[in-house]
């Protein structure tokens, strides 16, 4: 570096300051170097600062020595020496840049972070040289690289989400690290071996679908939809899995669900019938269309959609395969059915009735009133006093659906208990959603539906040609209907309440019936309460138990008809009195009837015949899932049921009736019967069942196995007085009184096993299963008897899919039994006096200690098809049945000492062809469906002992007046009579119909419906012994000519008396036994239901309905009596056509209005 100083003029001037003025370049081309610094040294205040030309001066300098310091940035600072003046001093400066200094060494450092647990690499992870800004994040290897890092020891700080912060040290030798880090965060959750489905179906119009059934193809998971049709399925597979949905009214429906699905919708169809399940009670739940056996399902709309008394009332028409009729128009009940025809002689006549498990009574207890009637001494008492069948005792509105197993290949595995068929009643439970209120309010009427009439004569010289001139003087020109007089019409009510609910682990549901029936004679009528509670609840995913309750008060009058001996029930009594007789009463006092042995209208109004029942049915079940995984599952299922119930019937017969009054012949005026029947029914089953569907899915099965253990226990007492004091009831309050006891217990013990299996996709499906079992009731009560079934399915849909929707075809085989009835097995004793001692006397009964079972085996062929687009709905089925080793009453030799013995012996069989057809004619806004049924049965006897033919005992009128004969190779159900008196007895009729067809029919149009049942019954022919007693008081309505009045009538001989002439001149009944066939209205409802926008502005109604319905309103047949279906003998296989003054039938209209909350 180089100075120039230049001197300016002379010496100095003495002064204070001067200026100093310069200029400041750069070395490096000598521009100017703007904004650099020049200072006096020591004079803070003397200073300047470059311009852009690099030019500056300080005017006030000191004017001695001076030091000018020069300063620029990115400059090398310079110092000029100036001279002491006075003068202004001009420099000049060069000035130098700075060289940077060279930079340290650096080097680069690389490597990896990893979990230190898993050795995974942890991508995003964060490496940073402490002390600097030096950072890298790691790519998706784990692996970074930073630059410029320093040759020294460092430190690097390392962190990574969820995991810690570490620092590791990195010496100055070295380019690489390895780095693991610990993680932080909570261990991951295990890998999800299971999911969760959720779904909705609605119906093609888009409402919800409520109550469909949705069950995992495959496995046991099932759910039901909601209010809203919706439904959840939890445990399922993480794999593919396919939903089926069954639902009432709706086709079946298959759902795939992907493995990556969660949610799911559906649309079903409406069916024209949808696919049914049964519940064969001791098996599993099978689809109808794996069921090898024919059985038939009523749901609950169509038990309810007219009012009906009974249970069995309700399904009359609607079973294929059944004839089901009432023994009288009594109220309260007394129905019979018969399914497949008759399957015993002296066995039990009634099906098994099952409730929620529950093997229930349908005992009929004899009321007593043959003390009056004395029907004994024609025939069985006990049948002739009208009982009721204690099924008559449930409430049809607490019915979900009643399923019926009809062939012993069905119901085998009830062995010996299901001869006559199975009948299982599922009632109504909650469904998870919102609590429903349901109300429900009828109001009808009852009418007499038919009446026998009777003659009409023209003076006195007619009446007394056949009364005599006494009774001639009676009469006065004036006639009375005695029918009318003892029949009446009263409103009816009956109001049903129910609430229901649940969610996805309980159900609860609560009902109550309070019921007002009169009867339509004066004095009866039928009155019933019942209150239902069940509760069901999940305890856990594992297990479930329920509870379900049911207490029933009845309280009934069915009047004193049916056969007599004494001339006191209504129609015997009618029958012998003319209608110019007065029977009402004149100033409260009754006349006698001279021409029969009661007035019936005094009896109508006087006598008291009621029967009083409390019942309870209680059920406890639980099941429990021992195991289960992707293939097997594995439960068991118990039950225990208890059907307790008290018959009280309470008998008044006052000493003013007619009947009653001390005469000679009658010393002992009034009668009062006070009865009590105490029955109780337990029974318990314990089962398991396993269900293997192997993931290879080329078959799956269920194997069920359990044991049952059932005991009934009932005690009857029947105390009659007679005389009674000052006409008083209380049976302490007579002179003479007479009791009657009867006790009886039974057990049984049984063992079930069934296997179904199913292959080629479900096509074909195979069940073998069978039932040992031992009774008390048999000879050897620790024996064994093996009831065993077989069955297989197929469905060929797939060979002709444009023509069938399904197509399946099935066959089965079974057995079943008959137990023995009580004390079969025993020889009876009864009590005696001599000369005041006690003695046990020998009966005429002689007991059979080897007594054994009847043996029922059957094979059934059917097919069930289901038309394209469901225009057709067809089962068709065709069976062979045989019994065998019945039950027979043997008469013996007087020899022995006894008259007659139950032996087993001789075989029959039944022959039939069951249909239901269901068509819908017409789809839309106008929606038409009909159904129909068919029942054909032909019975044949094939072997009886020794080949001797008999006469039915319990008939009890003997073959004069045509009587049940059973014998090899004819008809069980012919009726024989010796008409033409050669000593031969010749078939006259059969009990059995023809056929019977069922035939319904609804129609709906936008919220108008109608209803119908017809029920038409083809043949079968009754011994009309009503018009038998008429006839032989010539009062029948066509006894005389109606040329009688005229100037021939001499020579006038009317139907009745010509019918009359046959009888008595050649013993020829054949003119009265009728043709039985009849077509009835059953049933027909008008309803309408409320549109949905008009309940919405009515706060918390979701539907409101009104309907005006009819029972039983026509009925067309050429039959001269009250009514075709009549039974003189209740419920008994044979000899039920029996026509004996019965109750008259009845029509009954109702006005409804349901509606729920």
């Amino acid at each position: 570096m180089s100075l120039l100083m230049v001197a300016w003029g002379g010496a100095a001037l003495a002064q204070p300051t001067r200026s100093v003025s310069g200029v400041v370049v750069s070395s490096e081309g000598g521009a100017g170097v703007a904004n650099a610094t020049v200072q006096v040294k020591d004079a803070p205040t003397a200073t300047g600062t470059t311009g852009a030309d690099g030019t500056v001066t300080i005017a006030k300098a000191p004017v001695g020595a001076l030091v000018l310091e020069v300063r620029a940035e990115g400059y090398a600072p310079v110092d000029l020496q100036i001279k002491a003046g006075r003068a202004p001093a001009v420099f000049a400066a060069t000035i130098a840049k700075v060289l940077p200094p060279p930079p340290p060494p650096v080097r680069a450092i690389t490597g990896l972070v990893r979990d230190g647990l898993t050795g995974k690499a942890l991508p995003g992870a964060t490496v940073k040289v402490q002390g600097t800004e030096i950072s890298a994040q790691a790519d998706a290897d784990g692996y970074f690289a930073l630059s410029g890092v320093a040759i020294a020891d460092v430190v690097l700080e390392v962190s990574a989400a969820d995991f810690g912060t570490a620092a590791v040290t990195v010496a100055a030798q070295d380019g690489t690290a390895k780095i693991a880090l610990t993680s932080t965060a909570p261990p991951p959750p295990e890998a999800p071996t299971s999911r969760a489905v959720r779904g909705k179906l609605t119906d093609e119009n888009g409402e919800p679908v409520i109550g469909a059934a949705i069950s995992v193809i495959g496995s046991d998971k099932t759910a039901l939809t909601d209010e809203n049709g919706a439904f959840q399925l939890e445990g399922l597979p993480l794999t593919e899995v396919t939903l089926q949905s069954q639902a009432e009214n709706y086709e079946a429906k298959n759902i795939l669900v992907l493995p990556t699905v969660a949610e799911v919708a559906a649309i079903l169809k409406t069916s024209v019938q949808g696919e049914q399940i049964f519940i064969e009670g001791r098996a599993p739940a099978i689809l109808k269309s794996h069921s090898s056996s024919s059985s038939s399902v009523v749901k609950a709309q169509d038990l309810t959609r007219v009012s009906s008394q009974t249970v069995e009332g309700a399904l009359a028409g609607k079973i294929a395969g059944s004839n089901i009729q009432s023994n009288s128009g009594a109220p309260g009940g007394g129905n019979q059915i018969r399914l497949r025809g008759i399957s015993t002689i002296n066995g039990q006549v009634s099906p098994l009735y099952i409730v929620d498990g529950v093997i229930i009574s349908n005992s009929a207890i004899a009321s007593g009133v043959n003390a009056i009637t004395a029907a004994a001494a024609g025939g069985n008492a006990s049948s002739q006093d009208n009982p009721t069948n204690r099924v008559a005792d449930l409430d049809p509105n607490n019915i979900e659906n009643i399923e019926v197993l009809k062939g012993a290949s069905a119901a085998a595995l009830y062995g010996s208990k299901a001869a006559n068929g199975v009948i299982i009643i599922t009632t109504k439970r909650g469904k998870p959603g919102k609590a429903k209120v349901s109300l429900t309010q009828r109001f009808g009427m009852s009418q007499i539906s038919n009446t026998l009439g009777t003659r009409t004569f023209k003076d006195q010289a007619e009446v007394a040609d056949v009364f005599g001139d006494d009774i001639a003087e009676l009469y006065t020109g004036k006639t009375y209907d005695h029918e009318d007089e003892i029949s009446q019409s009263k409103l009816a009510t009956e109001t049903v309440a129910s609430i229901s609910g649940g969610s996805d682990s309980s159900n609860y549901t609560a009902s109550l019936l309070v019921r007002q029936e009169p009867g339509v004679l004066i004095g009866t009528f039928y009155d019933k309460q019942s209150a239902r509670l069940t509760l069901g609840y999940d305890l856990g995913k594992r297990a479930r138990v329920g509870v379900s309750t049911n207490v029933i008060h009845s309280v009934s009058d069915r009047g004193l008809t049916n056969n007599d001996n004494t001339g006191t029930s209504m129609y015997v009594a009618l029958s012998t009195t003319p209608n110019f007789i007065r029977l009402s009463p004149t100033n409260g006092v009754f006349p006698d009837n001279p021409l029969a042995g009661s007035n019936p209208v005094q009896t109508v109004n006087r006598l008291k015949n009621e029967e009083e029942i409390w019942r309870f049915i209680g059920s406890l079940d639980g099941s429990l899932k021992l195991y289960a995984d992707k293939e097997h599952v594995v439960t068991s299922q118990a039950v225990f049921g208890v059907d307790a119930y008290q018959q009280h019937n309470d008998i008044f017969s006052p000493p003013d009736l007619q009947y009653e009054k001390e005469t000679p012949q009658n010393p002992l005026s009034g009668r009062s019967l006070d009865g009590t029947t105490d029955s109780v029914n337990t029974n318990f089953s314990l089962s398991a069942s396993w269900r293997f569907n192997p993931a290879s899915r080329k078959f799956r099965n269920v194997l069920t196995a359990g044991l049952s253990y059932d005991t009934v226990d009932r005690g009857n007492v029947i105390v009659t007085a007679r005389n009674l004091v000052a006409g008083q009831e209380p049976v302490d309050s007579a002179t003479t009184i007479t009791a009657q006891e009867a006790l009886f217990r039974t057990k049984d013990q049984g063992i079930f096993l069934q296997e179904e299996i199913a292959l080629l996709e479900d096509k074909l499906v195979l069940l073998a299963g069978g039932v040992g079992e031992r009774s008390s009731l048999n000879g050897d009560s620790d024996k064994l008897y093996f009831y065993p079934k077989l069955g297989a399915t197929y469905a060929l849909t797939s060979l002709v899919p444009d023509m069938f929707e399904s197509l399946v075809v099935r066959g089965a085989y079974g057995q079943s039994g008959n137990r023995p009835n009580f004390g079969q097995q025993f020889t009876p004793l009864g009590l005696g006096s001599i000369g005041g001692v006690k003695t046990v006397l020998v009966g005429g009964v002689a007991g059979e200690p080897d007594i054994e079972p009847e043996r029922q085996a059957e094979f059934e062929l059917g097919t069930d098809l289901v038309l394209k687009d469901q225009l057709a709905v067809i089962e068709l089925s065709v069976y062979q049945r045989n019994i065998s080793n019945m039950l027979l009453n043997k008469t013996l030799a007087t020899s022995t000492g006894f008259g007659q013995q139950f032996v087993n012996g001789g075989e029959f069989r039944n022959r039939g062809i069951e249909a239901s057809i269901q068509v819908k004619p017409v789809a839309g806004a106008f929606e038409w469906v009909s159904r129909g049924t068919l029942t054909l049965n032909r019975t044949k006897v094939l072997e009886l002992p020794d080949g001797q033919a008999f006469n039915d005992p319990r008939t009890g009128f003997g073959a004069g007046l045509g009587v049940v004969r059973v014998e090899e190779g004819k008809s069980l159900t012919q009726i024989v009579t010796d008409y033409d008196r050669d000593g031969d007895l010749d078939k006259v009729g059969d009990a059995e119909p023809d056929f019977r067809i069922g035939f319904s029919n609804n129609f709906n149009y936008k919220n108008f419906g109608l209803t119908t049942l017809l029920d038409w019954q083809k043949g079968s022919e009754i011994v009309n012994l009503t018009r038998f007693l008429y006839d032989g008081a010539f009062l029948s309505p066509d006894y005389c000519d109606p040329r009688c009045a005229g100037p021939d009538e001499m020579d006038a001989v009317g139907a009745g008396e010509k019918r009359q002439e046959a009888f008595n001149e050649r013993g020829d009944m054949r003119p009265y036994i009728e043709d039985a066939s009849f077509i009835k209205l059953r049933e027909i409802s008008l309803f309408y239901n409320f549109p949905q926008d008009l309940l919405s502005k009515i706060g918390g109604v979701s539907s409101l309905q009104l309907s005006l319905s009819g029972r039983n309103l026509l009925t067309i047949s050429d039959y001269s009596g009250l009514d075709p279906e009549v039974s003189n003998f209740g419920n008994q296989a044979l000899g039920r056509n029996y026509d004996v003054a019965p109750y008259p039938p009845s029509r009954s209209f109702w006005l409804s209005a349901e509606a729920s909350f």
